[in-house]
């Protein structure tokens, strides 16, 4: 829901009253050019949040934007979102400019869990923009006694801080023209008891949907089922808010 006209807008959340609620920011944080930490003060703790649900934030009278939180903590009234501002759209505009002590409207978390404790392996394929869900994702895996491994396309100036929060997860140059290709050629790279592990294990792909796209291909091609892949596209160049 990028864009809807504001009667509209008006409506829904009239309509669904109990799903909207008003959070307050406390914390602003510049981890980086690129990455900004929120967190938001609100009453959630009849809201359960569960990984692969995301929060409908109201960015102006029209626009809406999807976020996952990076951590959600319902006893005592918040969650933090990481965002990655990586293009000048509304939502790097408004979050840029919002100061501590504003107020705006948010949606309790909506949509499917996307966690299955049962299984061994997790291992996770994005970019800067799935940080949050992946620090989120960690925390439960460490809960279960299990290890979030995965690559991640980044800029250099973010290693120091991702690597610092995501031990297990290594990085591969971006791949700009042909996309997902060295995740590809790092998959490849695995030996045979390295990839008999995971090949049955969950994957999470997420971020660029082009990059989304050719990466399951490639896991598709090498045996891995489509009931162990989660998908999610967060951007696309040329498009605002997917």
């Amino acid at each position: 829901m990028p864009k809807i006209p504001k009667l509209i807008g008006t409506l829904v959340k009239t309509a669904w009253s109990k799903m909207f609620i008003e959070v307050t920011v406390s914390e602003k944080e510049q981890i980086s050019d690129n990455l900004l930490r929120i967190r938001f003060k609100a009453d959630i703790q009849q809201a359960k949040y569960e990984i692969g649900q995301a929060i409908l934030m109201q960015i102006s009278e029209t626009e809406y934007r999807n976020y996952t939180p990076s951590e959600y903590n319902r006893e005592q009234g918040y969650f933090d979102v990481l965002f990655h501002q990586q293009a000048d759209g509304p939502g790097t505009r408004f979050f840029k400019d919002i100061q501590v002590n504003d107020k705006l409207t948010s949606s309790i978390p909506r949509g499917q869990n996307v966690y299955d404790k049962n299984i061994d392996y997790h291992f996770f394929y994005g970019d800067e923009s799935c940080i949050g869900f992946c620090l989120y994702l960690q925390q439960l895996l460490n809960k279960d006694n299990k290890t979030l491994k995965g690559i991640l396309e980044v800029n250099d100036k973010n290693k120091t801080y991702i690597g610092s929060e995501l031990s297990h997860i290594e990085f591969v140059e971006k791949s700009l023209s042909n996309k997902a290709q060295t995740a590809i050629e790092y998959i490849d790279s695995l030996n045979e008891f390295q990839w008999n592990r995971i090949q049955h294990g969950q994957f999470y792909i997420m971020g660029n949907a082009k990059s989304i796209s050719k990466f399951k291909k490639a896991l598709r091609e090498r045996g891995v089922s489509n009931n162990n892949i989660v998908t999610q596209p967060f951007w696309v160049e040329g498009k605002v808010g997917l």
